[in-house]
């Protein structure tokens, strides 16, 4: 995602830079809606938040392209994730259970896009993979149904650790050794990687009772609030 919003960001400033009829407010929302198709959760944060949004325009325009990015990058993974926290069961199983089809597609035509798919930072190979697919829309809009359905609802408590060693090991089968694995991803091929994520994430086989807050601590992170 990063590479991604970067390059359309890019572009679009590019394309605004030829026509000095372009006040700052109207450049802004060229390169969201740029971003639009192609990325709906990261256009519908940015939307939301255009302060933080204009900050990063101004940073483009002057020249601080590496700054930009990181912030841009750092203001979807915020606002994403702490929603996500907060999303209801229907919309956070959604989402692994797109991210498990997605996995499905990659393992059997990328593995190395596991990888990149579960440190989020999809490389431009991978992503023009999956944008000849109908799963890769369907995903995205899984995640923006997610931050919509999560953004102003109140905190929900994340599944404790041991509950989730319980479900993982119980329910989806997963060994110590697996575990451990996927921990450190690093150190197994990318075959075998993606038939362990595609285990961990086959939120169907968890009792029914778990399977939201096993999926919201899928999708977010320990830090979202």
């Amino acid at each position: 995602m990063k590479k991604l919003l970067f390059l359309l960001v890019s572009l679009a400033l590019l394309a605004s830079g030829a026509n000095a009829q372009y006040r700052e407010a109207d450049t802004v929302n060229l390169w969201i809606d740029e971003i639009r198709a192609r990325n709906p959760v990261a256009y519908a944060i940015l939307k939301d938040h255009m302060p933080e949004a204009r900050k990063i325009d101004r940073m483009f325009q002057a020249g601080n392209a590496d700054a930009a990015q990181r912030e841009m990058v750092a203001v979807v993974w915020k606002y994403r994730d702490r929603a996500f926290s907060r999303a209801g069961d229907a919309a956070a199983i959604e989402v692994v259970r797109k991210t498990n089809e997605i996995i499905d597609f990659l393992s059997k035509n990328y593995p190395q896009g596991c990888l990149e798919l579960l440190r989020q930072q999809l490389s431009l190979k991978t992503l023009s993979i999956l944008e000849e697919t109908q799963i890769y829309p369907r995903y995205l809009e899984a995640q923006r149904l997610a931050y919509a359905d999560g953004k102003n609802h109140a905190p929900i408590a994340r599944m404790d650790i041991p509950t989730m060693y319980d479900v993982v090991t119980n329910d989806l089968g997963v060994s110590d050794a697996e575990i451990h694995m996927i921990v450190k991803p690093e150190s197994i091929s990318a075959a075998q990687l993606c038939s362990l994520a595609r285990k961990n994430l086959n939120i169907d086989a968890i009792r029914e009772s778990q399977r939201g807050q096993y999926a919201r601590a899928n999708i977010s992170s320990k830090r979202a609030q």
